[in-house]
């Protein structure tokens, strides 16, 4: 069986990386049509331009690779099945389990290939563009953290709008409160910085409120007792979806020790690790089609039933990742509830045509 393992997996593989390049090319296009409108703002370019789409071009792909698998499955098994070669396996005693190794190999592989690019290339081609686009048309590399980054530390509270290069926050707001839980002291700055011995911030403005009266002042320069982790605001200006596992686990376990909603990277963490479970069970999923509606099919009418079952299986999985929260599903039941459908499915299928 290996020679035949070695066959389809590489049949897989071969289609799969066809789609690819289109699918990649599509995107890249769509990706570059969105940025086209910044050419000539600042130093931003159509070389900068094309580098950026090459560099989000992992991230993109990764979110649609399940669907890819797929088409490039479909597209495999059903010329294989067309061409009379999975007949002529299954005749000569070939069970659809055995023929379900065969495919998982491949699947296994994009698996494989799913976490490298979910967990390296995307996370850091989705960096590398943001921050040549950013040097480009502004000049400096800024992430701005929508709604803000809230840290507490005892009776202290810190809310950052963004990040700049060397260690630098811009728009700083800072609550301290007695034991009592009541405000004692507002601070606010346009910008500051992280240093050893704690928050700088430059030209504060503070308030500090007593029983009695109030208290304002300006100085130059104040420093807060106050420690922030770079990576925490690495971690907090990215998007969850473009973070890496380990990164998620690291923001997650910070956003535990704070008390705040962490449900959303909860989400992202546990779609991060289906996510190549779901590749492997959509190359499967194509096999039981190679035995039915695919065999006479074209390779159009394939390419049109992938596309159509891969967009169908993807709103479903984004509408329950969305509404799961909402409705009060645990972050590893709705990442991982369509997937696991869809594999009950597939078995059930198998079985049928064994």
């Amino acid at each position: 069986m290996n020679i035949i393992d070695r066959y389809i997996s590489r049949t897989i593989l071969i289609a799969t990386g066809v789609v690819t390049l289109v699918v990649g090319a599509l995107v890249a296009l769509s990706v570059f049509i969105g940025e086209a409108d910044n050419i000539g703002d600042g130093n931003f370019g159509f070389l900068q331009v094309i580098l950026y789409v090459l560099l989000k071009l992992p991230s993109n792909l990764y979110l649609v690779l399940p669907v890819v698998a797929l088409l490039g499955s479909l597209l495999a098994l059903g010329a294989l099945a067309a061409g009379s070669e999975l007949i002529v396996v299954r005749a000569s005693g070939v069970s659809m389990r055995r023929l379900a190794v065969s495919v998982s190999i491949a699947g296994v592989l994009l698996s494989l290939l799913a976490v490298g690019v979910g967990e390296y290339l995307g996370p850091a081609g989705v960096r590398s563009a943001d921050a040549i686009r950013d040097k480009a048309r502004h000049g400096q590399v800024a992430d701005s953290i929508e709604d803000g980054l809230w840290l507490r530390q005892d009776n202290t509270v810190v809310r950052i709008d963004g990040t700049l290069p060397g260690g630098r926050i811009a728009g700083i707001d800072v609550f301290r409160m007695n034991d009592a839980g009541q405000m004692e002291q507002a601070l606010s700055a346009e910008s500051g910085a992280l240093r050893d011995n704690g928050l700088q911030l430059d030209k504060p403005k503070f308030t500090r409120i007593q029983t009695d009266r109030t208290e304002t002042g300006a100085p130059e320069t104040l420093t807060l007792d106050v420690e922030i982790d770079p990576d925490v605001l690495e971690l907090a200006v990215t998007e969850p979806s473009e973070l890496s596992t380990p990164g998620l686990w690291r923001y997650i376990g910070y956003l535990d020790r704070n008390e705040i909603n962490a449900e959303d990277y909860r989400l992202a963490l546990w779609r991060n690790i289906v996510n190549p479970i779901t590749v492997w069970v959509l190359v499967v999923f194509a096999l039981p089609f190679a035995f039915g509606s695919l065999r006479s099919a074209s390779a159009g009418q394939r390419l049109f039933m992938g596309g159509l079952i891969g967009l169908v299986f993807f709103l479903v999985n984004e509408i329950v990742a969305a509404t799961g929260p909402v409705y009060g599903v645990a972050p590893w039941l709705a990442a991982s509830l369509p997937t696991a459908l869809l594999a009950i499915a597939t078995f059930v299928w198998m079985r049928r045509l064994n």
